[in-house]
């Protein structure tokens, strides 16, 4: 599925290039942008390499460069006003970036560029994570997989990629039968962001929100559960930190959770201010649920990806499919 999603990106990415991407852009309007990574490394991060490809510092800052030639960084403050329209950024289109897992690599290096280039950015954190005191069950996966290069078992690796939330507890008893101790790697690795870190990305202006307790997959969990990762992740994260506000973001997808959810984290009970999930230039059912794009796939830049976004949507408008719509 992930290379039939990268090639398709880059089939999709060469028939945008016959158009300035300045006029692709600027074709959308002042419609908000939000594109998001994970991490940035120059170095192979065991617990992501099998799962997915980051951009090394260098491409990153590529990235950013290009983006910052096209549309206007806001901040999330800002996020409001644009949101309900009541404002409108000079020039460029608006462009909100954030990152997902609360991973270390946002304090270093990622922070330090995005604050030399005046970028302001959301770090979204699963609280259950906060601190190292666990690891997202395909972050287990994928050291498993890293563990089994050696002697490869065809069988073992696909029945490890495709372990469910719901049975990670077999991940800890293979590891504990293969000698790998997952706690050890916490400890000597420090994959996740530390509250000290946070709270000194906080001093530097960098926002942050919740990204569910143990990142499920939403779309296996009923409502209840739903509710109760959503919940306890964002009021520990905005209570532990002090923040004037809530915000979340949806691990793996948004795919399949209802509009009832989203009357009630949005505007019944007020779980958070904004919610982001990641299925590319959409619109939802709410305003204030924001779809991002994910700046991940394979070896492809943001230019690339952006145009084969910009290029999706213009190809999906007569069609009506720009919207999701939730039962």
């Amino acid at each position: 599925m992930y290379v039939e999603k990268q090639l398709s990106a880059k089939i999709l990415a060469g028939l945008a290039g016959i158009w300035p991407f300045s006029a692709l852009a600027k074709s959308m309007g002042q419609r908000l942008i939000a594109p998001f990574y994970h991490a940035v490394s120059d170095q192979p991060l065991p617990h992501i390499r099998h799962l997915y490809q980051l951009k090394t510092v260098r491409q990153f800052e590529d990235d950013l460069d290009f983006l910052l030639r096209h549309y206007t960084p806001v901040d999330f403050h800002q996020l409001p006003a644009i949101v309900e329209n009541k404002r409108k950024v000079p020039g460029k289109p608006p462009m909100l970036l954030s990152f997902d897992d609360g991973l270390r690599e946002f304090y270093d290096p990622i922070a330090p560029i995005l604050l030399r280039k005046g970028i302001p950015a959301i770090c979204f954190i699963n609280s259950g994570f906060l601190d190292n005191t666990d690891l997202f069950f395909r972050y287990k996966a994928s050291l498993l997989i890293d563990a089994l290069q050696k002697c490869p078992d065809a069988v073992l690796l696909k029945q490890i990629r495709h372990t469910r939330y719901a049975d990670r507890a077999q991940l800890d008893l293979l590891a504990q039968n293969m000698g790998l101790d997952f706690g050890a790697f916490l400890r000597e690795q420090q994959p996740y962001l530390s509250s000290v870190q946070v709270a000194s990305l906080l001093q530097k202006g960098f926002h942050f929100g919740a990204h569910s307790v143990d990142h499920p997959e939403y779309r296996l969990l009923d409502q209840q559960e739903q509710l109760r990762q959503t919940t306890k992740s964002v009021e520990t994260i905005s209570n532990k930190f002090g923040l004037g506000y809530r915000l979340f973001s949806f691990p793996f997808t948004d795919f399949g959770v209802s509009k009832k959810f989203f009357d009630v984290v949005l505007e019944e009970k007020k779980i958070a201010d904004f919610t982001f999930g990641c299925a590319g230039i959409k619109t939802d059912v709410n305003a204030r649920h924001i779809q991002r794009i994910p700046l991940e796939i394979g070896d492809l830049s943001a230019e690339a990806i952006l145009r084969k976004e910009l290029l999706y949507f213009w190809l999906k408008m007569p069609f009506g499919k720009n919207r999701i719509h939730r039962k």
